[in-house]
């Protein structure tokens, strides 16, 4: 299944990151808070942002919540709100619904609602750490979903000296490149959302969106890409 619309309910550090990192890759977001400040901090960075109580079922069916292909839920602390968010993406038939619980006990009370995924930050920090530990071409990794991570890989040989739009990882690699992260003058400089006629440099950092089965061959599939001038 091709994902292409995503609602974001909540969006403290976790759902803005989430939500804007969906939108950079190419994605339709709607983006949902109850506070206007953060709301109004993602509006560059979503389709729709919008103000709303995600408690409210109406309120989210009016914005078309129902059309989504996945729901990401992260609303801080309550477990009440979280869960009746949760529940109501349910019901309005949202086909994969993802919601960050707050304890162990509270990801069991969402799998009974049928959450499609329940996140544990702490967990899912460790995942990182393991990838980064297993794979020396991998800087860091960072689940989305299942089947979805971002990554941080080293500039590979093969694409140092050549522009993004000589590349075409997107039509290549099927992975979106959705950042460069450079060394300048000791420093680390991230160009977000980089543009076609950008040069790789050795030392460059490539953040990269995709399917994990995609990212996994990306190491092997480099091997055997043609220099090219």
């Amino acid at each position: 299944m091709k994902l292409r619309r995503f609602v974001v309910i909540g969006l403290g550090h976790f759902g803005a990151h989430a939500a804007a990192t969906l939108y950079a890759s190419g994605k339709e977001v709607i983006a949902i808070d109850m506070d206007p400040d953060a709301v109004q901090g993602l509006a560059d960075n979503a389709t729709q942002a919008v103000v709303a109580d995600a408690t409210d079922r109406s309120m989210l069916a009016s914005l078309g919540v129902q059309d989504a292909d996945v729901a990401i839920i992260s609303l801080g602390e309550r477990m009440d709100v979280i869960t009746l968010a949760a529940l109501h993406c349910k019901e309005l038939g949202v086909p994969y619904v993802a919601v960050k619980a707050i304890s162990e006990d509270h990801g069991r009370i969402l799998e009974a609602l049928g959450v499609d995924e329940v996140i544990h930050p702490e967990k899912d920090m460790a995942v990182r750490l393991a990838n980064k530990l297993a794979r020396t071409d991998v800087v860091g990794c960072l689940p989305l979903m299942p089947g979805y991570s971002i990554i941080e890989i080293k500039t590979p040989p093969e694409f140092v000296g050549r522009s993004l739009k000589e590349l075409a990882l997107r039509n290549s690699l099927n992975v979106q490149l959705i950042g460069i992260e450079k060394p300048v003058n000791g420093r680390k400089k991230v160009n977000i959302m980089p543009r076609a006629e950008d040069v790789l440099e050795e030392g460059d950092l490539l953040i990269i969106l995709g399917a994990d089965r995609d990212l996994d061959r990306i190491k092997d599939i480099v091997k055997n890409m043609p220099n090219g001038n």
